[in-house]
């Protein structure tokens, strides 16, 4: 059978449109076609795409006045803090420091009662020893004389010392709520109330120091034993009335013994002059400084 005339031969080298409507060769291979299809699809896209820059990008550069901006915002938001931190702060040191001065204050009432009466004790005690004083050059008999200076004997045989509470003072110097006060002029008020204290006790050593020479010195006269079962406070409640019922050794008006005795006798009157001197002014003080931290801090 002959060829139909009609009909073109086929042509090896003819082109050929691909999947994407581009020409390819017939005599390439499908798997070369696809894969050069693949290779000009990428490469456009790779081309096409752009880099845009966003305002707030990580390589974008701040302009000097938005760090000013953000400066003053930090240093605004911290200074606030401190602000707010330091009132809080005073606001609990105004409430501790009020507290401390009512305490001081209460501390300050019970050291006015315990001046009163220190003051009236030592009083006495001081009269005692002129008395003595008196009795050694009187001209009475021997049993009066051995009467009464068993009497004043026993008499100044008690003393009492003042003593200041200083719970409160102490607490504030251990705490060091000291430096919180904030009252012109309390700070020092106080600091001079526990000086003036300081002198007293001072002169309190002063005056133990002779009334303990006096009692070691009179235990070489009497034999104290038959009043060992005194209740404490029964020297000071003692009447001249009293002493003929306590048993005592004779004096020897004339001894060396009882002379030094005197002397150191006279040496505590001395002595104990300016202690009551100095109780007399710490209770002034005392009640001045209760005064006027009453009135700084309205406390009634």
């Amino acid at each position: 059978m002959s060829e139909d005339p009609n009909i073109p031969k086929e042509n090896t080298n003819e082109q050929v449109l691909n999947y994407k409507g581009q020409e390819v060769n017939e005599n390439i291979s499908l798997e070369q076609t696809i894969e050069q299809s693949e290779t000009s699809n990428s490469k456009p896209t790779t081309q096409n795409m752009e880099v845009h820059k966003h305002p707030h990008h990580v390589t974008h550069k701040k302009k000097w006045g938005e760090y000013l901006l953000e400066f003053l915002m930090l240093f605004l938001a911290v200074f606030l803090g401190f602000i707010a931190e330091n009132i809080r702060e005073n606001g609990v040191n105004r409430e501790t420091e009020k507290n401390n001065i009512e305490s001081l204050v209460r501390n300050l009432r019970e050291d006015s009662l315990n001046l009163v009466r220190t003051s009236y004790v030592n009083e006495k005690r001081f009269m005692y020893l002129d008395s003595l004083m008196d009795l050694k050059t009187s001209s009475v008999s021997d049993t009066v004389f051995q009467q009464h200076f068993v009497y004043y004997d026993l008499k100044l045989g008690y003393d009492d010392y003042f003593q200041s509470n200083q719970t409160t003072f102490d607490q504030m110097v251990s705490s060091g709520t000291l430096r919180i006060i904030s009252h012109a002029g309390v700070l020092d008020s106080i600091l001079n109330y526990e000086a003036e204290y300081k002198l007293t006790k001072k002169q309190e050593d002063v005056c133990s120091v002779w009334w303990y020479k006096s009692i070691e010195q009179v235990s070489l006269i009497f034999d104290w034993t038959p009043i060992a079962h005194l209740p404490a406070d029964a020297l000071w409640q003692l009447s001249l009335d009293d002493v003929p019922n306590i048993p005592s050794s004779t004096i020897n008006r004339h001894s060396p013994v009882l002379q030094l005795y005197f002397n150191w006798q006279v040496n505590e009157r001395i002595s104990l002059g300016y202690y009551i001197s100095d109780l007399h002014k710490l209770l002034s003080y005392n009640r001045i400084l209760i005064s006027y931290l009453k009135k700084e801090y309205k406390i009634k």
